[in-house]
């Protein structure tokens, strides 16, 4: 299943949630069990709510695609995931948690409920072919390289120098 077609899966979930709300007052309102006055506030509320949801979810489907994210097999995750278990499983703590905090931003700990905000490097299109410039090997002066590697030539050559002012 991918994100792009569902949303994102916490704000499917609450809005979800909001439309059975908003469907169990309207129920209450039309058998007869509570009055519209009763109920108008809390229908108001739920319907703010889900209009800041519904944006928000378009929002992030926009975002997605801008991204280029249009498409996740469940299989290439498992690939993936699988992968990520095995290298955090070979490196020691340091390397893991190093790598871990690459892409993690944050964890959020809310009773027996855990959030985690991270984003995730997204592979390179494989048509996509990227070149990066090497700087040259090629090293300037002599048979040398840059440095007189003796110390007789070194000093050879500082005699032969003239340090007398020129006017």
């Amino acid at each position: 299943m991918g994100f792009l077609g569902t949303g994102w899966p916490p704000i499917d979930a609450e809005l979800d949630d909001v439309k059975i709300r908003l469907s169990k007052l309207y129920d209450a309102i039309e058998t007869g069990k509570l009055s519209l006055d009763d109920l108008a506030s809390r229908i108001k509320e739920h319907r703010t709510r889900q209009d800041e949801l519904s944006k928000a979810k378009i929002q992030l489907e926009a975002n997605m695609v801008a991204r280029g994210a249009t498409h996740v097999d469940a299989e290439v995750v498992k690939s993936y995931a699988a992968d990520l278990k095995s290298l955090l499983q070979e490196a020691d703590i340091t390397e893991s948690k190093t790598f871990l905090r690459s892409f993690i931003e944050r964890v959020e700990i809310d009773k027996a409920q855990a959030v985690i905000h991270y984003n995730l490097p997204v592979p390179q299109h494989c048509g996509k072919k990227q070149s990066a410039e090497v700087l040259p090997i090629d090293t300037l002066g002599g048979a040398g390289g840059i440095r007189t590697p003796y110390l007789l030539n070194a000093i050879q050559a500082l005699s032969q120098m003239s340090y007398s002012p020129t006017r």
